[in-house]
């Protein structure tokens, strides 16, 4: 069973290396800077595709259009772990009607994850301004790509599809009480979304927590949980903004759920065999104890 995060503070101002990322060196470096974009592409015709990445991911993933598919250009990142950098090789992302699959060039072309639609326990959705960060999880292994937003308008329709296809059976959705309070602006446009309901005129019941600001000196962080008919939906301001700048979303559907409870720093999801530690506010934490139960 894999333990697919962790609540602490330091955990959230880290972003570890992925096993195919390679270390960096100012050689290694240098030599990956000529002649490459600087943000990710959808591409246009599938000869612009490696063909490995093809070959490996096309019947495999059920691709069939080439929205499906992510180009993703190399880039040296940080991981928040001392000073370390690492370089992220030339990838190709496909969310298909199958599976989902990343293929890398280097440090030999291959693929390096691989989930079926039916193991995939749930979704992690970070954005922060031109950062995103994508992770796909199941009990065995997490698919995490990071990625300049510029692309991410593209993404979006390969995204809700997939939403779609782990959603599983519609589920009833309780009403809010006639005293709910008023959401602030943003998460007011959000809790309306298609980002938290699946579909703009869908139901949904939410519940809404700030919370203090890291170390007790930043502003109130805002979070919102939303169960949809076929969805739980945790969102949150990210911890590594210094600002309320963009959210980390995290997406399960309510037919994979097969626990939840409450611990000190928040509510343990189970899904899959997989458990998603999730620093919720304890009001938040109880509310989705019972939608779940």
């Amino acid at each position: 069973m894999i333990n697919a995060g962790k609540s602490r503070i330091d955990r959230l101002r880290q972003d570890p290396a992925e096993k195919w990322e390679i270390p960096f060196t100012q050689k290694e470096g240098g030599s990956f800077y000529q002649g490459y974009s600087s943000y990710p592409t959808i591409p246009r015709r599938a000869e612009e595709i490696p063909a490995g990445a093809r070959e490996a991911l096309w019947e495999s993933c059920g691709v069939d259009r080439l929205g499906q598919v992510f180009l993703v250009p190399w880039a040296v990142r940080p991981t928040g772990i001392r000073n370390q950098r690492v370089i992220t090789p030339d990838s190709v992302l496909v969310i298909g009607a199958k599976a989902v699959g990343l293929w890398t060039d280097k440090p030999e072309p291959g693929v390096k994850a691989f989930l079926k639609i039916d193991d995939i326990a749930a979704m992690e959705d970070v954005t922060i301004l031109l950062y995103g960060r994508l992770s796909f999880i199941s009990s065995a292994e997490r698919l995490s790509i990071r990625y300049n937003t510029v692309v991410r308008e593209g993404l979006d329709p390969a995204l809700f599809e997939l939403r779609k296809r782990l959603s599983g059976p519609a589920q009833q959705v309780p009403r809010d009480p006639p005293d709910a309070p008023e959401l602030p602006f943003k998460w007011n446009l959000l809790s309306l979304s298609a980002r938290t309901r699946l579909a703009e005129d869908s139901s949904a019941a939410w519940r809404f927590a700030s919370v203090p600001g890291m170390r007790g000196r930043a502003a109130a962080r805002g979070q919102l949980l939303v169960l949809n008919p076929h969805e739980l939906v945790f969102m949150r301001d990210p911890p590594e903004s210094p600002g309320h700048f963009g959210e980390d979303s995290f997406i399960v559907s309510r037919a994979r759920v097969t626990g939840a409870r409450i611990e000190e720093d928040g509510l343990v999801v189970s899904a899959k065999g997989a458990q998603f530690p999730l620093p919720m506010a304890l009001p938040l934490c109880e509310q989705a104890v019972r939608w779940l139960a």
